[in-house]
């Protein structure tokens, strides 16, 4: 069965290397989708999808990478995304699965997250922003490619100072769905 796995990857984090690797383990044929692919240059999007593309090509050569831009209309970007023929959707994102229902046939199912408490490309973001310890979130194979991107992601958005001991419950977007 050919599975998609869609995700930002702003930037890849052992969240996402430790899902995508059980996800390899599950799925005959798996491609991943760098979702926001046309956007770059801001807090949230710091990195080109060439530049994520880079970093997930460091760990997972083998693996097919798409990029899907962001579309005009969901209708419009859920078509984009069924243009790969991908059997099922690996997808943490519930907006986006509110899309695939509304706007497709696509199958859908929320990948197996690894510690999404502590794995977040937001927290990685902020903690090299805030020149704090953030290698132990990203997995070996891709730390010399974020390095090589860590002034650029230190410069995307408005600069903050932060407090060490982030939590989840304290961010804009804290709220995780089940």
């Amino acid at each position: 069965m050919k599975a998609v796995f869609l995700g930002r990857f702003q930037p890849l984090h052992n969240g996402h290397h430790q899902a995508i690797q059980s996800a390899l383990a599950e799925y005959d044929g798996l491609e991943i989708v760098i979702g926001s692919a046309d956007k770059s240059e801001t807090e949230k999007n710091p990195l080109t999808s060439k530049e994520r593309e880079d970093i997930i090509k460091q760990c997972f050569p083998e693996i097919e990478v798409h990029r899907l831009d962001d579309c005009e209309s969901d209708k419009a970007w859920a078509e984009n995304l069924a243009a790969l023929e991908p059997e099922v959707v690996l997808t943490g994102n519930p907006n986006v699965q509110d899309i695939l229902e509304e706007f497709s046939s696509l199958e859908f199912k929320r990948p197996e997250m690894f510690h999404p408490d502590i794995y977040s490309g937001s927290e990685v973001r902020r903690r090299i922003k805030s020149d704090e310890e953030w290698r132990y979130l990203v997995p070996e194979c891709a730390k010399e490619k974020i390095e090589q991107y860590k002034e650029k992601i230190k410069r995307s958005g408005i600069q903050y100072s932060f407090e060490p001991g982030w939590k989840r419950e304290n961010s804009k977007h804290g709220k995780v769905k089940k």
